[in-house]
């Protein structure tokens, strides 16, 4: 297992398109926090009185995540649905029958380079939105930890769910559009077609990127745990398919 990590590590850090999509994740993340802090009229009062109106600062802080998102996507599609096309993954699996094995040390590199960004990236945010608040003269805005962390686990998990997908579509752009497809669609049919209120509670619940976010009613820990189960399925039916099919 520390080969097939060290090779699957040398692989990701070898590309430029990989290397350039990770570190893109930690600047993005603060940029777009930035952006959207920087475009937003937040109340003075906001994040010490209840009676403040509805700006959450902790979740502008953090609202960078939906940028980045999308670069923990791009990174495990193309970490793993860059050997597929050309078949390139011959010549791991010549190296490395173990498939199990193979995918194991893949999706384990692609968690913890997301997470070293995620954090980067998260830390980087609060510390913007810092700068951007107290030039706003907002204060009391400083984002929990719990929160934080929680970013930073959804972004892992998001990433992947990438790579689940991407072992069983084996192609990167197909896999990078299937995934953007299923965070943003149910988010984008909510806001497109009039829904009961009971029946729009209920997607929300079961979506994985408003579950993920904490967005949905269901509550940020319990949405973590919908959008962990999209993710270990995923593994498992992408990990099921590159153990059987002929590379």
């Amino acid at each position: 297992m520390n080969r097939a990590l060290l090779a699957e590590w040398t692989k990701l850090r070898t590309v430029r398109s990989t290397v350039a999509v990770a570190a893109g994740l930690a600047v993005v993340m603060v940029a777009g926090t930035a952006l959207i802090i920087a475009n937003t009229n937040v109340p003075l009062c906001a994040g010490r009185s209840p009676d403040c109106g509805t700006v959450d600062t902790t979740a502008l802080t953090l609202s960078g995540v939906h940028f980045a998102q999308l670069a923990a996507i791009a990174l495990a599609a193309l970490v793993v649905g860059a050997e597929f096309q050309p078949r390139t993954i011959r010549t791991t699996l010549a190296m490395d029958p173990c498939r199990v094995r193979v995918f194991t040390a893949k999706s384990s590199v692609i968690a913890g380079t997301v997470l070293v960004g995620g954090a980067l990236g998260v830390a980087g945010a609060m510390g913007a939105a810092t700068v951007l608040f107290d030039d706003k003269s907002v204060t009391g805005h400083t984002a929990t930890l719990p929160r934080a962390a929680g970013t930073v686990l959804y972004l892992v998990l998001v990433a992947l769910l990438s790579a689940g997908v991407a072992t069983a579509v084996r192609h990167a752009g197909g896999s990078m559009g299937a995934v953007v497809a299923l965070l943003y669609g149910p988010y984008l049919l909510t806001t497109v077609v009039p829904l009961p209120v009971h029946t729009l509670h209920l997607l929300q619940d079961l979506a994985p990127m408003t579950a993920g976010l904490g967005t949905a009613p269901l509550g940020p820990w319990a949405g973590l745990s919908i959008l962990t189960a999209y993710t270990l399925t995923a593994l498992a039916i992408g990990g099921a398919l590159f153990v059987v099919r002929d590379a």
